[in-house]
């Protein structure tokens, strides 16, 4: 699975992108939400896993645009702050359903969660039609 990892943090963007390689998955991991926007030109994600406050644009603005050009990409928000409630309640009334995980992150649990979604992709995929 390819996964665009978006953290203003960089020590938890590179160690994410590290944990998920070491699952085999390819990762990039990009520091704001417009180097995220743009890094998918030459990057497609099948998942976007994405910290909601990152500077020059929001982690759920950028996901919002990413997925309009990407819709089969997957978005897992991150957040350990109170305050971006509000956000994530505005995108939810936009019609995202996208799946909140909170920080500090369990490794393992995230590695679960990737799993499950490419193993849903990958019966989508297979599917007859």
């Amino acid at each position: 699975m390819r996964i665009l990892i978006i953290d203003d943090e960089k020590t938890v963007a590179e160690t994410l992108a590290m944990i998920v390689e070491l699952d085999d998955h390819q990762a990039v991991a990009v520091y704001d939400g417009i180097t995220a926007l743009e890094k998918t030109d030459s990057f497609v994600p099948d998942c976007v896993i994405s910290d909601v406050l990152v500077p020059g644009m929001n982690g759920i603005d950028a996901c919002a645009m990413i997925e309009a050009k990407h819709p089969k990409c997957h978005i897992l928000l991150l957040s350990g702050q109170a305050e971006t409630s509000d956000l994530i309640q505005r995108a939810r009334a936009d019609g995202h359903a996208w799946e909140v995980l909170l920080k500090p992150l369990d490794p393992h649990e995230l590695l679960a969660k990737l799993n499950s979604l490419e193993l849903t992709q990958h019966q989508i995929a297979t599917q007859p039609s």
